[in-house]
């Protein structure tokens, strides 16, 4: 029942965050490409699906016998997904007679929300569930 708790917790205040940051990036942030024509509710849409996946990951990871480890491995992959995206874009656009049609703001106008969503999850969830290492840090 705990575990279930601390998921719920970790997925309503990634949800608020992660919706705040959708808001507020595109004023942070000029975007100049095609992909800024995402409407502000299709980003929540975005965000409640974030926020689903990163609660469906953490709560797997959460019931392995090594969770410390478990979690941690799903917090790397979790963030390191979108930085792979974002470099092989980069790379695409880089290789000579490519049409140059990746924008980095447009990606970043959704991979800032995810990354917040997953951050602040994982933040919860390791401070609920290891106080220990949460006084220690």
């Amino acid at each position: 029942m705990k575990l279930l708790g601390v998921i719920l917790l970790a997925g309503i205040a990634s949800l608020v965050v992660g919706v705040i940051f959708a808001a507020a990036w595109p004023f942070l942030v000029a975007c100049k490409g095609a992909g800024c024509a995402a409407t502000l509710e299709q980003k929540l849409v975005l965000v409640a699906i974030f926020a689903a996946v990163a609660m469906a990951v953490f709560s797997f990871a959460a019931t392995r016998v090594k969770k410390r480890e478990a979690i941690s491995s799903v917090l790397r992959l979790l963030v390191l997904a979108p930085a792979v995206l974002i470099v092989a874009g980069l790379a695409a656009d880089a290789a000579p007679g490519a049409e140059k049609k990746f924008v980095v703001t447009d990606a970043l106008q959704l991979a800032v929300p995810f990354w917040a969503v997953v951050l602040t999850q994982w933040g919860i969830i390791r401070r609920v569930l290891f106080p220990r290492e949460a006084v220690r840090s």
